[in-house]
């Protein structure tokens, strides 16, 4: 069973896994080989059959599996599997563990891999190899913790998530109505259009165009929770913070037609003959009726447009391209790509009350705290490693650092509304 990966349990409270993508210690090979010679104590064999079977440890594998699969097919580890099923993939093989986990016998295949074949134990070693050059984990018990903790992260003024949405919606008569306190019902009327705020937060339109098309921009700042718009057509819209959307209040003639600054998550209702559209600069997305992900914030490499159902046109004024669900657009002034293969709880995690990195640099995790934590990031030193993390978004700022601290691979300080990132 070379599925086991040879790694040391992390054990960490509150998040599932905070860890580094890079070779960052060299590993035993005796141990290695002893493992693999199936010659390894009970003990150590043990530690990794429950690190392997743990849930917490599920985004991890399955991040690797993903990031590592044109490889492993190539090497010929698994066959007849071209757009493979992380999920389905990595719950066979847990299925299979728990099946043979008291069973020795490593150049037997896994019972329940019918479609799976798997080589040698000599090639099973490459793959794992693979493996601890991209991963490393390490134990921290809860004597190490307390150890960990820098006093600069609990400082007297620490930073908490924000409350509420702070938005601010301008009307088309160009008048500003603030929506950080919780009153709710009737906000505005725009013509035969209401505008309001039910319970839940939502801001709602109803009612029909009368007379000239009016726009309303609906913006939040740095430090926001994110907030839900409901169209005069029903389309459901999630807006990030640092973020905005510009659209009509009632949608009339032949199309619908939206403008958006940052991130946002649309759920469009259908209506084959008024087609969406959502515009960016020179990005232009054409929707039927498809549940979508639209980031543009600036400070970004480039322009990405994640589908999750239904079909999107993408195109930047000169190429278009069609999206399938789970694909993932990139669309710059000299870039224009699509990625088949996309984890879409990672570009929802916004959306969702959550930090999902499955894979990320330091400064892009850090552009997120940037604009959900309304901070100042300075770098005084350069951090070469990756994390993998899942941490909720109701944590103070100085609690997520020391999740990533965890990993004594970088450390921070605060200094008011400023974060510094060190080694």
């Amino acid at each position: 069973m070379f599925w086991y990966l040879f790694l040391i349990r992390l054990r960490v409270s509150v998040i599932s896994s905070v860890l580094p993508i890079d070779l960052l210690h060299a590993m035993n090979k005796t141990s290695l080989n002893r493992f693999f010679s199936n010659q390894c104590s009970p003990i150590e064999r043990e530690e990794i059959i429950r690190w392997l079977l743990d849930p917490s440890n599920d985004l991890l594998i399955k991040h690797w599996l993903r990031e590592h699969w044109d490889t492993l097919s190539v090497n010929e580890l698994v066959a007849d599997q071209d757009e493979p099923d992380m999920e389905k993939i990595w719950g066979k093989i847990r299925s299979s563990i728990k099946e043979n986990q008291l069973k020795s016998g490593l150049e037997k295949a896994p019972s329940g891999f019918n479609k799976f074949h798997f080589k040698k134990i000599a090639v099973a070693a490459i793959m794992i190899g693979v493996l601890l050059s991209t991963y490393f984990i390490y134990t921290v018990n809860s004597v190490d913790h307390k150890g960990l903790a820098d006093a600069n992260l609990k400082p007297s003024n620490d930073i908490a998530p924000p409350a509420q949405a702070r938005a601010t919606l301008k009307l088309a008569d160009g008048s500003t109505v603030y929506l950080d306190s919780n009153v709710n019902g009737t906000l505005a009327r725009q013509g035969s259009v209401e505008i309001s705020r039910n319970e839940l937060g939502e801001i709602i339109y109803s009612g029909t165009a009368s007379g000239a098309i009016t726009m309303n921009t609906l913006s939040l700042p740095k430090g926001s929770k994110p907030i839900r718009l409901v169209l005069s057509d029903g389309s459901l819209v999630w807006l990030n913070a640092a973020s905005s959307i510009t659209y009509p209040t009632a949608f009339v003639g032949q199309e619908r037609k939206v403008s958006i600054t940052g991130e946002a998550y649309f759920e469009v209702s259908e209506n084959k003959a008024m087609p969406f559209f959502v515009e960016h600069d020179q990005l232009l997305i054409k929707v039927l009726g498809t549940h979508f992900n639209v980031n543009t914030y600036e400070n970004e490499a480039s322009n990405k447009v994640t589908l999750l159902s239904g079909l999107v046109d993408v195109g930047n004024g000169k190429i278009s391209k069609r999206l399938v669900p789970g694909q993932q657009a990139s669309v710059s002034k000299t870039v224009f790509s699509v990625d088949e293969n996309i984890d879409t709880d990672e570009v929802l995690a916004w959306k969702n009350g959550q930090f999902y990195f499955g894979g990320s640099d330091i400064r892009s995790i850090m552009k997120q705290i940037e604009r959900y934590y309304d901070v100042e990031v300075e770098f005084r030193d350069e951090v070469p490693y990756r994390f993998v993390a899942k941490i909720s978004r109701d944590v103070n700022v100085s609690a997520f650092l020391e999740k990533l601290e965890l990993t004594n691979l970088i450390h921070f300080k605060i200094e008011g509304k400023k974060i510094i990132v060190m080694k």
